[in-house]
């Protein structure tokens, strides 16, 4: 019994060893690539940050509530600023990034519960105006070869260039758009996988589309 414990124990020790090396790797990253941030705790994030200025070039703002998501996002949402500030985009607003639910009509925790997924809904530029996902994304375009298709505006032609580029990063595990259900009609989901899970910022494979 006394041997079963103690491995446990060692067990136990050596997880925690891990979980703050993955932390400190990770808040190492955000300080490299100059994020301003400062540690914060959430009930279900293992790695909490508040994002205290733009990621990537990029103001990620929404009406009422700091952007609080898990350090692992953070770093996904900086890297792929190059993206979206190539298109013209200077500030996107989300409603969800951290938030304890469920997985809809399941009982599974989503990743929002984890501070690993954010729901983006505009983008704004000073050439783009405004362009809402609800209103401006055209849905059914593309295919495994070609994922851009054919957009018929300017808006929509911005949204679906982003989203392939996106899906095509490596840096997210999904990202979903209204062409997934109807319960993303309004927004891009883009969800990460924990630091410690990922071998590095961009996965060797594309996201789940």
């Amino acid at each position: 019994m006394r041997a079963v414990v103690l491995g446990i124990l060692v067990a136990t020790a050596s997880t925690a060893a891990a979980d703050s090396s993955d932390r400190e790797a990770c808040r190492a990253e955000l300080d490299a690539r100059h994020v301003a941030w400062k540690p914060t705790t959430r009930s279900g994030i293992a790695n909490a940050v508040e994002i205290l200025g733009p990621l990537g070039g990029v103001a990620v703002t929404a009406s009422d509530h700091a952007l609080v998501i898990d350090c692992s996002l953070a770093v996904s949402l900086d890297e792929a600023g190059h993206y979206i500030t190539a298109l013209g985009i200077e500030r996107v607003t989300f409603s969800s990034a951290y938030s304890r639910r469920n997985v809809r009509g399941t009982n599974r925790p989503s990743k929002h519960s984890y501070g690993l997924a954010i729901d983006v809904h505009t983008f704004v530029g000073k050439d783009l105006g405004s362009l809402r996902i609800d209103r401006d994304y055209e849905q059914g375009l593309g295919d495994t070869v070609d994922c851009v298709g054919a957009p018929l505006t300017q808006g929509g032609a911005v949204l679906k260039v982003l989203q392939c580029q996106l899906v095509r990063s490596g840096l997210f595990h999904l990202v979903l758009s209204p062409d997934y259900d109807d319960a993303h009609h309004d927004h891009f989901h883009l969800e990460v996988r924990p630091w410690g899970d990922r071998p590095a910022v961009r996965a060797t494979t594309q996201a789940i589309h």
